[in-house]
């Protein structure tokens, strides 16, 4: 025997000791996909996952685990999505219930403001403003009003 033959014996080929790493590094960066992206509805755990063997690796259902991946996830943004229509349509309505109340306020105001109905106000103009005039309205009512203190 050669001193090239006992070496063989000994120490396996670089190359299978490349591959060995390549497929180690390949295992290891698909059990951490498969934790990451782990639907809720997955049967089996998070922590199982990161634990599969090379051959569990191997006869792993990828193609069901990301349509089920893919289901919840367009769940998820469907709900997402009916939340944000409710909302914007809540707001819509409060937006408008406000304008109207704004507009009921200025038809209140409108005689303390010694405005001439058909000239000088258009109430669905003023109403935006409402809050201003309000508040100069408060503020001139306390100054003509004589102190209770006294």
């Amino acid at each position: 025997m050669s001193s090239d033959d006992t070496q063989l014996d000994k120490e396996p080929p670089r190359e299978i000791v490349n591959l060995k790493k390549i497929q180690d590094k390949l295992a290891e960066s698909l059990r951490l996909c498969l934790h990451y992206f782990s639907p809720p509805s997955w049967p089996t755990k998070k922590e199982d996952l990161i634990n599969l063997d090379l051959d569990k690796l191997l006869d792993f259902p990828l193609n069901k685990f990301f349509d089920t991946y893919e289901g919840n996830l367009t769940d998820l943004i469907a709900q997402y999505q009916q939340h944000a229509a409710d909302a914007e349509k809540r707001a819509e309505t409060t937006e408008n219930k406000l304008a109207n109340l704004r507009k009921l306020v200025m038809q209140l105001l409108k005689p303390s403001l010694n405005f001439d109905t058909d000239t000088e106000c258009n109430t669905d103009e003023i109403g935006d403003n409402v809050d201003e005039i309000l508040a100069a309205v408060v503020k001139e009512s306390t100054k003509s009003q004589p102190s209770e203190a006294s």
